[in-house]
């Protein structure tokens, strides 16, 4: 029992001393390369230091805006090469077209570069000082009344050079398209949609869009330059016809809200007068429902086709429609021939005169309506009359000269 205590102990106190060298030997290790650890540790951290320093804004970064800001961290390549006090910026080896186009932007005119770019500080695109729209409105600070109206042209949203070229071109306005404003839009809009007509509105035709929109903002749809109502617009320039409506006590419904486009295409149609369906050329025609589409639109086309009628309309003599007896004839009269298509005098928008005859001779016409009728005077004419509940003796041929089919 002895022999084995003394064995263990003896034991014990080898691994002890096993692992006393072990520590020794650490020890000596550690004192010898602890400085060269240190000192990776110190250079290490100044390759930190050097890496947070480019990555935090300087001075004069964090007074740019914070568009340039970010154009700093996303193009953070853009560089231009130092130029010293006093060189200009447009020079025989650098820069040398700027100036030279027939409309050329203020600051450049005036060689002041450093109105718009900072190409020591800022590292933002172009090293501009600010965002664009920012940029340009810190100038143009009249055009920042635009955000303040209804609709807004989208590109006006986001910038001005989508249309305007910063520094110069040879169109007004320094717009990149050109020389008609038209030019510039078609990069956009549909130029086939506009153009492709026979017969085009006067302002598409000579390509000036800017005469019905505004290229900015407007209070009103589609950025016309009038409203609210359309027929405000087309006032702007058909001037005889707002006169006309104005002085006269009885509008056709279409005018009474406003509106031209039931009528009227604005940009053009393949129809005279850009009608936006069929209506005769002539103003005697032989009756056909297919020209009439136009009149069709909100008026029943019944109202022409049936002979007898107590309800289609009130001009009739008993139950003889009176609409079918001057439309159907060989000589068929258009609507034209009797109501005028915007406004007049007389009830029913009856005419005051009609042409007649090669020469457009005017017949004057003086209608009275009457509670169950009415009459039509004519000059050099005798007067003629109806009456829905007791018919009068009609002093025309009440025959149709004319066979046709029933319209679908």
């Amino acid at each position: 029992m002895n022999n084995s205590g003394g064995g263990k102990r003896g034991w014990v106190s080898s691994r002890l001393l096993e692992n006393f060298k072990i520590i020794i030997i650490a020890g000596f290790f550690l004192l010898v390369f602890s400085p060269v650890l240190g000192c990776a540790q110190k250079s290490q951290g100044t390759d930190r230091g050097s890496l947070s320093q480019t990555q935090m804004p300087s001075s004069s970064e964090e007074s740019l805006p914070i568009f340039a800001q970010h154009s700093s961290v996303k193009k953070s390549s853009f560089s231009h090469t130092t130029i010293q006090e006093g060189e200009s910026c447009v020079s025989k080896k650098c820069h040398a077209e700027m100036g030279t186009a027939s409309y050329v932007h203020t600051p450049i005119a005036q060689g002041s570069c450093k109105f718009c770019h900072d190409v020591a500080a800022s590292r933002a695109r172009y090293g501009l000082r600010k965002s664009d729209l920012d940029l340009c409105l810190s100038c143009h600070e009249d055009q920042k009344t635009f955000f303040k109206q209804k609709v807004v042209h989208p590109p006006v949203k986001m910038d001005c050079i989508s249309c305007h070229n910063p520094h110069q071109s040879p169109y007004k306005f320094q717009l990149e398209s050109g020389p008609s404003s038209a030019r510039l839009c078609f990069t956009c809009h549909d130029e086939d949609d506009k153009m492709e007509y026979k017969y085009l509105h006067g302002p598409v035709a000579s390509e000036n869009c800017l005469a019905c929109h505004n290229p900015h903002a407007s209070n009103y749809k589609h950025l016309v330059r009038a409203g609210p109502q359309e027929i405000q617009l087309c006032d702007s320039c058909h001037e005889e016809i707002p006169k006309k409506i104005k002085n006269s006590a009885f509008k056709h419904g279409v005018i009474n809200e406003g509106l031209c486009s039931p009528c009227h295409a604005f940009h053009g149609s393949n129809l005279t007068k850009h009608w936006t369906h069929l209506f005769p050329d002539k103003f005697y025609n032989p009756y056909d429902p297919k020209l009439y589409g136009l009149c069709f639109q909100c008026h029943e086309k019944a109202q022409a086709f049936l002979e007898k009628s107590t309800t289609l309309t009130n001009f009739r003599n008993g139950k003889r429609n009176l609409h079918y007896l001057h439309v159907t004839r060989r000589k068929g009269r258009t609507c034209i021939a009797c109501h005028n298509v915007h406004a007049t005098n007389q009830e029913r928008l009856i005419r005051s005169s009609t042409p007649f005859g090669p020469s457009n001779f005017h017949i004057h016409i003086v209608f009275v309506k009457t509670p169950t009728g009415g009459t039509c005077t004519k000059s050099c004419h005798v007067s003629k009359g109806y009456d829905r509940e007791k018919p009068l003796e009609l002093q025309v041929d009440t025959k149709s000269a004319i066979k046709r089919k029933k319209p679908k």
